[in-house]
C-alpha cells in the first residue's frame, strides 16, 4: 500500500511540476513582456511557481513513501546457515554507510534543468549498487542488529553480537564475490584482511564511497591489522600461510580540476566541477594481488550530461564486469579459496 501510494504521489507531483514549469515558461516568453505591468500576469507567474514547487514537494514525499514501503517488503534471510552452496555476492560495509546508501539521488547525474528533476531515479544508492551486480548472484548484507526495518537493496541477514566474526568469515569464504566498501573502522578493516586471507584476488572488489583522507586512513589501518593478524593467527586454510598484503593504490586526484573558459560557459559558469559520483571508484585485484583504482572521474568529460556520465560509468565498469563474468566458468565459490 505504501509503495502504491508513493508512486501515485510521484505521478501527481510530476504532473503538477510539469504544469507549473510550462505555465512559468509561457509567462516569460518574449511576446508576453507587454503584459508585465498587469496584475493578472503576475498572478499567473506566481501561481505557476507555486504549482511547480508544490509538485516538487509531493514528488519528494512520494519517493520517500516508496522507500518506506520497500522496507516493509524487503528481502530478509531467516538463516544465513542456508547460504553455503548457493550463488551469492556478499556486500560488506561500515554500518555508518547505511545513512548514505539509503538516500535517494537529488539531481540528474551532475546537472539538469528544473523540469528534469522529476526524472531522477527512485532507487536508493544501495538499490542501484545491487542492480548493477545482481546478475552475478543474490546480493546479501549483514543487517544492523538494532534496526527496526531493513533497508531496501541487498537481502539482509542478522548475526549475534558476540559471534559475528566467525559467521562473517564463513560467508566470505563461500561468496561468489565480495563487495566491500572501504572505511577505517575496525570491523571493516578486519573484514578486508579476512577476505585477503580466504578468497582469490579476482573475487574481491573494494568500493570507494569515501574521500581521499578516509581512504588513506583505511589503508593505514589495513596495514596495521594485517601485520597483527599475520603474526598471531593462522593463514589461508589450504596452506596455513597468509597471502601477501595487497598494495592499495593511491586515491586518484581529479584529472582536470580547472576548466578552460569555453567549458566554463557551457557548464553553467563554474570553474571547478564540484559535483561527483556517490561511488567515487573501485579497486580491483589481479591474480597476483596487484591492485588498480578505477576512478569515476567526471572532470574527464568536456561536457557533463546524463548520457556522457552514464557512458563514462559503463566504460570504466566494463573490465570489472568482464572479470566477474569470467568467474562463472570456475568451480563453486569456496572450492578455489587459497
Amino acid at each position: 500500500m505504501l509503495v502504491s501510494a508513493g508512486w501515485t504521489l510521484r505521478i501527481v507531483g510530476t504532473a503538477s511540476g510539469f504544469l507549473g514549469f510550462t505555465l512559468f515558461r509561457q509567462s516569460v516568453e518574449s511576446d508576453q513582456w507587454s503584459s508585465v505591468p498587469h496584475v493578472r500576469w503576475w498572478l499567473r507567474l506566481l501561481g505557476a511557481v507555486a504549482v511547480f514547487f508544490a509538485g516538487v514537494a509531493v514528488f519528494m514525499i512520494g519517493r520517500q513513501t516508496v522507500v518506506r514501503g520497500k522496507q516493509h517488503i524487503a528481502d530478509v534471510i531467516e538463516s544465513l546457515d542456508r547460504l553455503p552452496g548457493t550463488r551469492y555476492l556478499l556486500y560488506l560495509r561500515p554500518f555508518s554507510h547505511d545513512a548514505l546508501m539509503s538516500g535517494l539521488p537529488d539531481d540528474i547525474q551532475g546537472g539538469g534543468n528544473a523540469q528534469n528533476f522529476f526524472l531522477v531515479s527512485g532507487l536508493t544508492y544501495e538499490e542501484s549498487l545491487v542492480r548493477r551486480f545482481r546478475r552475478f548472484g543474490r546480493v546479501i548484507a549483514i543487517g544492523q542488529p538494532d534496526e527496526a526495518l531493513p533497508l531496501p537493496g541487498a537481502a539482509r541477514g542478522y548475526l549475534p553480537l558476540n559471534d559475528w566474526q566467525s559467521q562473517v568469515s564463513r560467508l566470505i569464504a563461500g561468496a561468489h564475490a565480495v563487495l566491500l566498501a572501504a572505511g577505517p573502522g575496525p570491523g571493516t578493516v578486519w573484514e578486508f584482511t579476512e577476505a585477503v586471507r580466504l578468497v582469490p584476488p579476482t573475487r574481491l572488489l573494494l568500493l570507494a564511497y569515501c574521500d581521499a583522507p578516509t581512504y588513506d586512513r583505511f589503508r593505514e589501518a589495513v596495514a596495521e591489522e594485517y601485520d597483527r593478524r599475520s603474526h598471531t593467527e593462522p593463514g589461508a586454510p589450504a596452506t596455513g600461510l597468509w597471502p601477501p598484503l595487497p598494495g592499495l593504490p593511491d586515491y586518484p586526484p581529479p584529472a582536470r580540476p580547472e576548466r578552460p573558459r569555453w567549458e566554463v560557459l557551457l557548464n553553467g559558469g563554474k570553474k571547478r566541477l564540484r559535483w561527483d559520483f556517490t561511488l567515487k571508484g573501485l579497486i580491483v585485484f589481479r591474480p597476483d594481488w596487484a591492485a588498480k583504482f578505477i576512478r569515476f572521474d567526471p572532470t574527464t568529460l568536456r561536457l557533463s550530461s546524463t548520457w556522457t556520465l552514464s557512458r563514462l560509468v559503463r566504460r570504466e565498469l566494463q573490465p570489472v564486469m568482464d572479470q566477474l563474468t569470467a568467474l562463472d566458468t570456475r568451480e563453486e565459490p569456496g572450492d578455489d579459496a587459497p
